[in-house]
């Protein structure tokens, strides 16, 4: 026999995942996009939340275009790219906690290694650099970084 207190709890369970809403994600800080639309193969130029800045790969293009000159030169793009997000988000290179470099040929980690260690301040923040199969676009590099933002 079924109890009336079973079917009550039934129905009022029932009734409440029928009328439930999902609850639309926020965010914080909006979301920061420069770089995003300068050309066909970025995604958005990073994410924030709760104090943290995730950056997508960046790539060596400026104006859209791919910079020339090898890894040297497109190294020291990706570094400014992925600067220009950092304060546009209200945080520097200074804040940087990790990268991840991924290179399109392991053998031009030394040259990449060398710009990479001119450029950032120190310490440095904690890095993985892998080689990939191919980057898109033919890139030599791409580089994501996460990084804290200062509090005021």
């Amino acid at each position: 026999m079924v109890s009336f207190s079973s079917i009550i709890t039934s129905f009022l369970l029932v009734a409440g995942v029928v009328v439930a809403k999902p609850v639309p994600k926020t965010a914080e800080v909006p979301v920061v996009t420069y770089l995003g639309t300068q050309g066909p193969i970025l995604s958005s130029g990073a994410w924030t939340s709760k104090g943290i800045v995730y950056t997508s790969g960046t790539v060596p293009t400026f104006n859209g275009s791919i910079v020339a000159g090898g890894i040297e030169a497109q190294t020291a793009q990706v570094i400014k790219n992925i600067g220009v997000i950092l304060e546009e988000a209200g945080t520097s290179w200074d804040y940087v906690l990790k990268t991840t470099v991924f290179l399109a040929n392991m053998s031009d980690y030394t040259a990449m290694n060398s710009v990479y260690g001119a450029l950032l301040p120190s310490p440095k923040p904690a890095r993985t650099a892998v080689e990939v199969g191919k980057l898109p676009g033919a890139f030599l590099i791409e580089i994501e970084a996460i990084a804290a933002i200062p509090e005021s």
